[in-house]
């Protein structure tokens, strides 16, 4: 009995550490978003864009095929003639984390530096995903979320279950 109690606690525990990105969206209230039924993605162009030379292209198709299946999901369609374009932007921000550690004492008491300096390269990868009215151009809808890097990029489902939460508030 004792030990089920601490196996669901555990497995609770293990649960609640598990995080979901954080998404930001937000929508226009002056479009009507059940009116739209089809769409079409615009992907970043990377050859024009000097700044995104260190975007992974592959991972650039991995995320237009996502938003594609999650709007499909959602009853939309593609078209090239669609009433909503759909554009998405990549980028990273990087952060350098400085730690010490300040020294301690020796042998007989006496002081030994031991300073060390320590830092760390986090990269956090970034994604805005806007939905525009394909009359006006205006962007009707829009989410954001930062998301940290690893090997899960490489990995369609991953990036497919991440658009699909982004976009889960759409409509």
């Amino acid at each position: 009995m004792i030990r089920n109690v601490l196996l669901l606690l555990a497995t609770s525990l293990m649960a609640a550490c598990a995080s979901s990105p954080y998404i930001q969206t937000d929508s226009d209230q002056n479009y009507d978003l059940s009116s739209y039924k089809s769409f079409k993605v615009e992907s970043p162009n990377v050859e024009s864009t000097p700044e995104l030379i260190s975007i992974n292209p592959i991972l650039i198709q991995r995320i237009n095929r996502a938003i594609e299946i999650s709007l499909s999901e959602k009853g939309l369609r593609s078209s090239e003639k669609a009433d909503l374009v759909v554009r998405f932007y990549l980028g990273t921000k990087r952060e350098v984390d400085r730690s010490s550690d300040l020294g301690s004492y020796g042998y007989y008491g006496r002081y030994f530096e031991t300073r060390d300096q320590r830092y760390i390269r986090s990269d956090k990868d970034e994604i805005s995903i806007r939905f525009h009215d394909a009359k006006s151009d205006e962007v009707v809808w829009y989410a954001f979320t930062r998301f940290k890097r690893s090997n899960n990029q490489n990995d369609q489902e991953s990036i497919n279950k991440l658009i699909q939460e982004a976009i889960s508030s759409f409509n």
